[in-house]
């Protein structure tokens, strides 16, 4: 593979950049949902990607998400590996009470990162992005993209 997939049902949830500029791609809520204090939520995005080896991605809150909605990701930053083929979906958890968010607000941010092990060849060439809205594609992402990761899905690696 030599580009980097994303994949949605909807192109209004594709990861998209707000300005030329833009480092970061935003990523969307899919649906409504409601995040209790103390709890976190998997919020899904329907959006699933595929990277060439040696690339990854980091899942960050946007800057706005705990100024205007007191929310922050759990996690601090989520990790995407190369061979996830499952939706990402970001872990939100609330500082101050019971937060209810409405599908297509922007989230989280995307970082698409080359990854270097120094026994390893180091990317070379930077892949470009492509986009699908096809939900055929979709549904059967794992099995067209595949990866040696398994069936697992979300969290599935803790060996």
């Amino acid at each position: 593979m030599q580009n980097i997939i994303f994949c949605s049902y909807n192109q209004d949830l594709l990861p998209y950049k707000a300005t030329e500029w833009a480092i970061w791609r935003d990523l969307k809520l899919a649906e409504d949902i409601i995040v209790p204090q103390g709890e976190v939520v998997l919020a899904p995005t329907w959006i699933k990607s595929a990277l060439p080896l040696w690339w990854w991605i980091k899942v960050y809150a946007r800057s706005s998400l705990p100024i205007k909605f007191w929310l922050i990701v759990a996690n601090s930053v989520g990790i995407i590996d190369a061979d996830y083929r499952w939706e990402i979906k970001v872990e939100l958890t609330s500082l101050n009470g019971e937060k209810k968010l409405e599908a297509w607000t922007r989230i989280a941010q995307l970082e698409i990162c080359p990854y270097f092990q120094e026994w390893k060849s180091f990317p070379t060439q930077t892949p470009k992005v492509e986009m699908i809205v096809d939900p055929d594609i979709y549904e059967n992402f794992a099995e067209k993209f595949r990866s040696d990761r398994g069936s697992g899905g979300f969290g599935s690696t803790a060996h």
